[in-house]
């Protein structure tokens, strides 16, 4: 099982509700979490296999936000 976490710019309930349906699209309905109640607003993608990393920033560019590995965020500062 891969679990890949994303910083991100989805800070609000509306937000989430318009990129829910491209992240159900693009990694299943059970497969990701979003918390908002952290700053970093934290995407969490598990699958049972390999996470597609750029079907996920797909996703979420689709929706008019953005999302970054927080390994490589975190790894630039």
């Amino acid at each position: 099982m891969e679990l890949i976490t994303y910083k991100t710019n989805i800070s609000s309930e509306a937000a989430l509700r318009r990129v829910k349906p491209y992240l159900d699209h693009a990694v299943g309905q059970a497969n990701w979490q979003l918390d908002l109640c952290i700053s970093d607003k934290k995407l969490t993608v598990f699958s049972p296999g390999c996470v597609n990393e750029s079907r996920v920033i797909k996703a979420i560019r689709q929706a008019g936000y953005r999302a970054v590995n927080i390994d490589d965020y975190y790894s630039i500062y």
